[in-house]
């Protein structure tokens, strides 16, 4: 029996990898008749776009010509064991220097680790032990930092949200200095949380859950000196904004002042200007972006896939230096799009991969705006795919359990990776 069983399930991957090699067969002879070519499907459908619209795709794609430069983050150079002990690891990000990294994980805590004494292999285990922690109520499965200060924030498996301020103190390292629960939890767990990129004080916080509400908080913080140098901080936080969605609220991001995001079922992004009393517009992710054909609506459409992270695009990206010109997103069907984020146009489609409703895509820039970084549910490995060919140039496999958490520096090639096999992983270009 036991023996029939693994049969049955090496014939399933079988099929499963003829399946997406079916997929991308079909994706080509179709670009074929469109009179296109390309190992990528690029701004699908351009013949049947107005003329504007023509003219922002063919400038889209001449960001994505020339091939990447083979710089990216391959090189998994520091490995940080169990800094949740015996739990897994279950988000991670890094601060706007790179010099702390932040993980969630099944043991209810935030982790804080400033790593770069693990430079040294024979101080990983002190900079292990060492790692500030936080408890919180739940299980920790998403975190940000703020793009410039030494704020972080937390969502919960609970429905609840923390925002820790932290700080490196002469001889005592990294210190959490405060830590604060936004007061109103979710009704259901957070997905994600994400900050307003601009700089503007007081900060703005949004967090996403499947309960179908985005919460968005102000949060200042208050940094008080007393005497003989001892200084106090407090963190003030104050609702902004609530929005209902219909559907459980899966990925979102901020691109300067507009709010991105993404609720289950829907054939469009949602994008809500801060700025503007939250003027809302759709992007729509049917017909390759483009709007909805005549007599027919947005909402009428069916989408077969959802997205489940979303990353904009750094400032070096193609040859337009605009933070968050394009937007990355991964879905549960096996597929990345790159989205032009003003005109809404699909400029690239990657696939060869596999990532499905029970797995946990992510997705992220190189730093040179050249690749993308993504997880794929068959292995334990990170797919690179070069966006000017749209081709998988590199499967990366240093874990040995399917990557949970990845996210990838904006500045420099520094790629950071947490694991099943309760390992987290630093990754350089060389």
């Amino acid at each position: 029996m036991q023996e029939k069983v693994k049969q049955l399930s090496f014939r399933v991957k079988e099929l499963s990898i003829e399946n997406e090699s079916l997929k991308a067969e079909v994706e080509i002879y179709r670009q074929e008749a469109g009179g296109k070519s390309g190992g990528a499907d690029v701004a699908s459908s351009i013949d049947y776009v107005d003329t504007s619209e023509q003219r922002q795709a063919l400038v889209a794609c001449e960001d994505f010509v020339r091939g990447g430069s083979g710089v990216y983050p391959k090189v998994a150079d520091i490995v940080l064991p169990n800094l949740h002990g015996n739990a897994n690891p279950l988000c991670c990000s890094l601060s706007s220097d790179d010099t702390v990294l932040a993980t969630g994980g099944a043991d209810c805590t935030l982790g804080l680790t400033p790593w770069g004494a693990a430079c040294d292999k024979n101080k990983v285990a002190d900079v292990v032990a060492n790692a500030c922690k936080l408890q919180c109520d739940g299980p920790v499965i998403t975190t940000a930092f703020h793009p410039s200060a030494k704020v972080v924030a937390a969502g919960c498996m609970d429905g609840s949200v923390w925002v820790v301020s932290f700080d490196i103190v002469t001889g005592k390292g990294l210190v959490i200095t405060a830590s604060t629960m936004i007061p109103k939890k979710h009704a259901k767990y957070v997905k994600t949380v994400a900050w307003r990129s601009t700089n503007n004080t007081p900060f703005v916080l949004a967090s996403g859950s499947a309960d179908g509400t985005i919460q968005l908080t102000e949060v200042s913080i208050q940094v008080n000196y007393g005497t003989d140098d001892e200084t106090t901080t407090s963190i003030d936080l104050k609702p902004m904004e609530t929005l209902h969605l219909s559907g459980a609220v899966e990925a979102l991001c901020f691109i300067q002042d507009e709010l991105c995001c993404y609720a289950r079922g829907k054939p469009y992004l949602m994008c809500f200007d801060t700025r503007q009393d939250f003027c809302q517009r759709k992007i729509n992710l049917n017909s390759g972006g483009r709007p909805a054909a005549a007599g027919t609506t947005l909402e009428d459409q069916h989408v077969s896939f959802a997205i489940m992270d979303m990353a904009p695009s750094p400032t070096a990206a193609g040859n337009n230096p605009t933070v968050g010109k394009y937007l990355a997103v991964a879905t549960d069907a096996s597929r990345n799009i790159i989205i032009d984020f003003a005109s809404g146009l699909q400029v690239r489609n990657l696939y060869g991969h596999q990532n499905d409703s029970y797995s946990n895509p992510k997705i992220a820039w190189s730093s040179n705006g050249q690749y993308l970084l993504g997880n794929t549910q068959e292995d334990a490995s990170v797919c690179v795919w070069d966006i000017a060919s749209g081709e998988i140039v590199e499967r990366m496999n240093e874990h040995g359990q399917t990557v949970r958490g990845l996210f990838a520096s904006y500045t420099t090639d520094t790629l950071l990776t947490t694991s099943f096999d309760k390992q987290t992983k630093l990754w350089f270009s060389s």
